[in-house]
């Protein structure tokens, strides 16, 4: 397994420290009330202006998926790399740029199992917060039992049939 030398990762610290003073604006180094959190997606009301500024910022690195591979808009880091993004993003209390069930769930499932096609297609997104993903446990008499689930998937050959309900 390789690793940074040490000088090399003193070297992304000091550039990481710099890069957060230039672009995280003062606002983001507060406590984050529960209806400032940023969910993203189009629809996104951002309650505080710089949420946006930072989510923008943050996105345009990669940052918000640090680990994620730089050719779908990820952050391109390694460990290492992404371990001391973190600890400088705490040392100045900075928000998190982005909650997202993206960010969380669908986007690394997507990485293991999806084409690259796929990856291009919705990864940058993700990422910068562009768009914002959900995914549908509850079913009447369900709830969300996911044993109990009964909507089923058909493979029609040219395209999915779907039946079921979702609530």
């Amino acid at each position: 397994m390789a690793f940074d030398a040490p000088e090399d990762l003193e070297e992304f610290r000091t550039n990481v420290q710099n890069w957060l003073e230039e672009n995280c604006p003062p606002s983001m180094r507060t406590p984050m009330k529960d209806d400032e959190i940023v969910w993203g997606g189009t629809r996104e009301a951002f309650k505080n202006p710089d949420s946006k500024v930072w989510l923008e910022r943050m996105g345009e690195n990669g940052w918000t998926a640090p680990e994620w591979p730089a050719e779908y808009g990820g952050g391109g880091l390694n460990k290492a790399q992404a371990r001391i993004l973190q600890q400088e993003l705490r040392r100045i209390k900075a928000r998190p740029a982005l909650f997202s069930f993206g960010l969380w769930m669908f986007g690394p499932a997507l990485l293991e199992f999806g084409n690259d096609e796929q990856k291009k297609r919705f990864i940058p997104d993700i990422v910068k917060g562009k768009t914002r993903w959900c995914q549908g446990y509850s079913e009447p008499g369900a709830g969300s039992d996911l044993a109990d689930l009964q909507t089923k998937c058909e493979d029609k050959g040219d395209h999915w049939l779907i039946n079921g309900q979702k609530v």
